[in-house]
């Protein structure tokens, strides 16, 4: 649950980000405050940045942190775990922190955020045309979903093994499960 949600307009917004110690979400004037995550949140995004980052050593793609925030339209604004650029990317300003053309966006679930990456974040990132693959990492167990986009929507496929290996279609690349969830100790 968010603690304390402000209404802001979009310029009040982005000078608000730009001077928090923190990063801000930001859907249609409601600010959504976006505290750091746990060490196996962190753990499970690092590890899953390699993996990709390694996957896409031969091709025209950069992998991007959490830091990286991703325009969804003129009132959305969104800062995913990792995002995936292939080509050129294409920025919202000069300033080049506000990435406009993402070909693929990561979220690792929390307890605060998994309704939103499961519901929301779904159409949000629908709504972004250059977005062809939006990957979901669950936090407490070995599970992932992947929307890759279709002609009529996004299709869905699930993994639950660490044998499973996602196909990222759209960078020409694969995902190891194994080596996301690789060191990460899950509770019984």
């Amino acid at each position: 649950m968010v603690a304390n949600i402000r209404q802001m307009t979009v310029e009040e917004y982005l000078a608000f980000d730009e001077a928090s110690e923190i990063t801000n979400e930001y859907i249609d004037g409601e600010i959504i405050p976006m505290p750091g995550g746990t060490w196996k949140h962190n753990k499970i995004v690092a590890y899953m940045i390699m993996a990709l980052g390694n996957a896409l050593v031969d091709h025209e793609c950069d992998v991007l942190g959490s830091q990286m925030r991703v325009r969804i339209d003129e009132t959305k604004y969104v800062y995913p775990d990792a995002s995936v650029v292939c080509g050129d990317a294409e920025f919202e300003d000069e300033s080049e922190v506000t990435l406009r053309n993402p070909t693929v966006v990561v979220e690792v679930t929390s307890p605060s955020s998994l309704e939103r990456d499961h519901v929301s974040k779904v159409e949000l990132y629908g709504a972004v045309p250059s977005i062809q693959c939006y990957l979901i990492l669950d936090q407490e167990r070995v599970f992932a979903e992947c929307y890759s986009r279709a002609e009529d929507g996004w299709r869905l496929r699930q993994y639950a093994s660490l044998d499973d290996v996602i196909p990222l279609e759209p960078l020409g690349c694969s995902l190891p499960l194994a080596g996301v969830y690789r060191r990460i100790v899950f509770d019984k």
